[in-house]
């Protein structure tokens, strides 16, 4: 099955967070996509842009169907829906040397405040702070800047790239001040009204283990920086080499050579680094997968049913198992082979995939074995869907083999139980439904 393919935009230039560099998407907000893409099965496809305002304009006009990693706010929910955050972290007051410690906006007084137009810090200091003098620009960078200049007093940005701004560009005169409010609270924005794409984002999201997020900010926590070109200096190159013309025409033909084999070299490290990307992503998808049927696989499963059996307990929820065995299988690998039997195999997949409901979850448990998770739903509703898929299995022509049966074994989790006690409850209620004839729908006492 094909994935769906979605256009997203970012910040060009807000790393460590995100930016673009060499035509690349980088920065944590990146390495989540990846995950996330392969958890709800959509091909992120990017639409690259020069500004945070325009990207913003992108999305406002639909040319852009997510943005990547932003904070909700007033001004962008009249546009976009937002799920739920996957990234906490803190603004902060940025002054010289010379200024105190601040508690907050409350503080600053008749000082120049500077922060980046389109931001939500700046539409949260307009909304709740209107008497402060406020200046707005463009980038963090051009922030910094009119900070060691003198322009502004202070300036309010996000910890992580501020340091990342500090540490590249060697404003040795700057300091962290103080906490602004409000804190960053890091999601992904839904153009329109895609209410399906936005519950898709965030069964995805919810789905990301402890150690996808430890590993992400462990990586980029260090402030790693991409380097720039900056052109200033070939400029000033250019004007040297210029002065020096007369003596150093044998010179720039070593250049020029030396540049067409950096260049050259330059275009297999990112040929290099595009194929790793993907065999990364490749590596993502089999570690969950089953692959002959393309489901989740049984580890992925275990974690999920272990995890969504504690939302139940938070939320005072129902969720509730099915088990699935394929009737009479080993009659089919004995009578016409394991290559036709793994057709059956793939095509009872096929069927689940497509009768379950949005929010349910299946995987291939093992051999002949499949198992559906159904979160959010009384005994009722999951013996309903066992009903649908009993019906449509049996009704189906499979190729070489007609029509086959499957047993189902149902249960509803208790709050007293263990997740294997939960399971092995299902386990009991397939068998009885396999010893009492098979092509038959048991529940668990």
């Amino acid at each position: 099955m094909d994935k769906t393919s979605v256009s997203y935009c970012i910040d060009p230039d807000w790393l460590p967070y995100e930016a673009i560099r060499n035509n690349q998407h980088v920065g944590m907000s990146a390495d989540y996509m990846m995950y996330i893409g392969v958890l709800a099965d959509i091909n992120f496809m990017l639409v690259k842009t020069k500004t945070w305002s325009e990207t913003l304009a992108k999305l406002q006009t639909g040319e852009c169907q997510v943005a990547s990693m932003l904070n909700a706010s007033p001004e962008r929910e009249k546009y976009l829906l937002f799920t739920r955050p996957f990234f906490v972290g803190a603004n902060v007051l940025v002054s010289d040397s010379e200024q105190g410690f601040l508690q907050g906006y409350e503080n600053i007084g008749e000082q120049m405040l500077g922060t980046v137009s389109n931001y939500r810090q700046a539409e949260y200091v307009k909304n709740y702070y209107p008497n402060i003098k406020l200046k707005l620009v463009e980038t963090e960078l051009a922030g910094l800047k009119s900070l060691a200049s003198g322009e502004i007093d202070l300036f309010v940005g996000s910890l992580l790239s501020i340091n990342a701004q500090i540490q590249k560009s060697g404003f040795s005169n700057l300091r962290i001040a103080g906490i602004a409010e409000p804190q960053d609270m890091l999601g992904m924005g839904v153009a329109g009204n895609d209410t399906e794409l936005l519950a898709r984002l965030n069964d995805a999201i919810a789905q990301l283990p402890e150690w996808v997020h430890v590993d992400i900010y462990k990586q980029w926590n260090n402030v790693r920086v991409i380097d720039e070109i900056d052109t200033r200096y070939i400029w000033g190159a250019a004007g040297i080499i210029f002065c020096l013309v007369i003596v150093g025409i044998w010179r720039q033909i070593i250049v020029r050579r030396y540049n067409n084999a950096l260049l050259a070299k330059n275009t297999q490290l990112q040929a290099l680094q595009n194929e790793l990307v993907d065999k990364n992503q490749r590596l993502e998808f089999i570690s969950i997968r089953d692959p002959l049927t393309a489901m989740f696989n049984r580890h992925f499963m275990q974690e999920r049913l272990e995890q969504e059996k504690q939302a139940s307990l938070r939320n005072n929820t129902a969720v509730c198992l099915i088990l699935i065995d394929i009737d009479f299988f080993k009659a089919v690998n004995d009578q016409h082979g394991h290559s036709v039997g793994d057709t059956v195999l793939q095509q009872v997949a096929q069927i689940v995939h497509s009768t379950i409901r949005e929010m349910d979850v299946a995987a291939r448990w093992g051999g002949e074995e499949f198992v559906v998770l159904c979160p959010n739903s009384a005994l009722d509703d999951a013996i309903q869907l066992a009903t649908r898929l009993r019906d449509t299995i049996s009704q189906f022509t499979f190729s070489k083999v007609g029509h086959i049966t499957c047993s189902f074994g149902v249960a509803q989790n208790k709050e007293t139980e263990s997740f294997r006690e939960w399971f092995d409850r299902a386990d009991k209620a397939l068998y009885q439904a396999k010893d009492g004839g098979r092509d038959a729908i048991f529940t668990a006492k």
